[in-house]
């Protein structure tokens, strides 16, 4: 009889500490679908923002507004990689890709002034 009770206290302990595990697994792969595109915004940004090859540096263009732009751009750049840097939640990610998709909106804006082909910007699929 008492191997019973024993059988019964090893499957509540295990039960106990499976509980909260399980539970928070969804919590983190949603935190992880946030970081990746969060990470894939902020990369996608860097290879406009830091890509100056064919167009020369930025104080070369004489549309000013596409100059304000494009440093807009890389203030959004410079400010979505340190938010990821420090980023621990959903939160801190989701705020990152804000930020790397208003510099992307501010790059797609400045390549039209100039007359280049900019980033196609489309909406990802948030879970909030």
């Amino acid at each position: 009889m008492i191997w019973v009770w024993i059988g019964i206290a090893v499957v509540l302990v295990a039960a106990g500490a499976l509980v909260p595990v399980l539970s928070g697994r969804d919590h983190r792969l949603r935190s992880n679908d946030e970081a990746v595109a969060a990470r894939s915004r902020y990369h996608q940004l860097g290879h406009y923002v830091e890509d100056t090859v064919g167009m020369g540096p930025v104080e070369s263009l004489e549309d000013e507004k596409a100059m304000a732009l494009l440093r807009t751009a890389h203030e959004r750049y410079n400010t979505a990689g340190a938010t990821l840097a420090r980023a621990t939640t959903e939160e801190d990610f989701l705020l990152a890709l804000r930020i790397a998709e208003e510099g992307l909106a501010a790059v797609a804006d400045a390549y039209t002034r100039i007359g280049r082909t900019g980033p196609r910007i489309k909406k990802q699929r948030r879970h909030k």
